[in-house]
């Protein structure tokens, strides 16, 4: 801090060491400035030249910057409720340590909330896979006829496990089995093809709720990835 303090002494000489800016170049008379800073500094303090400029013309930026904010508002007028909307955020770095805690705070839940949402994903899907017992005495379909299509759709280069046949053959018997019996829920003698249609609807959109999943985290995760910038850049900036 102290080092800091002498950077900007030695710069407030340097700037003295120029010649003022000429009154006639200032937007308020220099000598109202003056007192204005006098007004609010401890008795006896001498005020350099160039801070009296450099206040002169900030507070002429100022000014631009909050006619700007106003002027930005889609209507014919400005009002005393635009003027204070503009000023606001100056009267805000008052408190700007408490609401860079307060914005930690809850971009930091926003990040947690998004580990639940990939954890809670992740968990439903691998207690469902463990839950699964697919194991019976009697296979429902044709093993050899299981196995050949499995070698299909899978390549040679694999090798199909024991449990892999059995439990696919399993598997699909029970997915038979619900088909079948919401075909046979429907109040009429016949079952047709748009009930079957209709019965297998569910299961046909599973790969695309699998991929909603993975498209679900990967929003997520890119969600955490945004939530540790921010917080990055309020503990650069939201500083007083």
């Amino acid at each position: 801090m102290d080092s800091k303090i002498e950077q900007n002494n030695k710069l407030m000489e340097e700037s003295d060491s120029t010649e003022m800016v000429e009154e006639s170049k200032l937007p308020f008379p220099r000598a109202t400035i003056t007192n204005l800073i006098r007004d609010n500094i401890s008795s006896g303090k001498q005020i350099k030249g160039s801070v009296k400029d450099e206040m002169n013309l900030w507070v002429d930026g100022l000014i631009k910057k909050i006619v700007g904010k106003m002027n930005s508002q889609p209507y014919t007028f400005v009002n005393y409720q635009m003027l204070c909307d503009s000023v606001a955020p100056y009267e805000d770095l008052q408190e700007i340590n408490k609401q860079r805690e307060e914005l930690l705070k809850k971009i930091e839940s926003i990040r947690e909330e998004c580990d639940s949402v990939v954890n809670s994903i992740n968990a439903d899907s691998k207690a469902k896979a463990l839950s699964l017992k697919l194991e019976g005495d009697k296979l429902p379909l044709p093993k050899a006829t299981i196995t050949n299509k499995i070698r299909t759709y899978l390549g040679n280069d694999k090798t199909i496990k024991g449990p892999v046949k059995r439990g696919l053959n399993v598997w699909l018997g029970r997915m038979i089995k619900r088909v079948s019996n919401k075909m046979d829920s429907y109040p009429y003698p016949y079952i047709d093809r748009s009930m079957f249609k209709e019965a297998i609807e569910p299961y046909e959109a599973v790969s695309e709720i699998e991929l909603e999943k993975e498209r679900i985290i990967q929003q997520m995760e890119s969600m955490k990835i945004s939530c540790d910038l921010l917080k990055m850049e309020i503990e650069r900036k939201f500083k007083l």
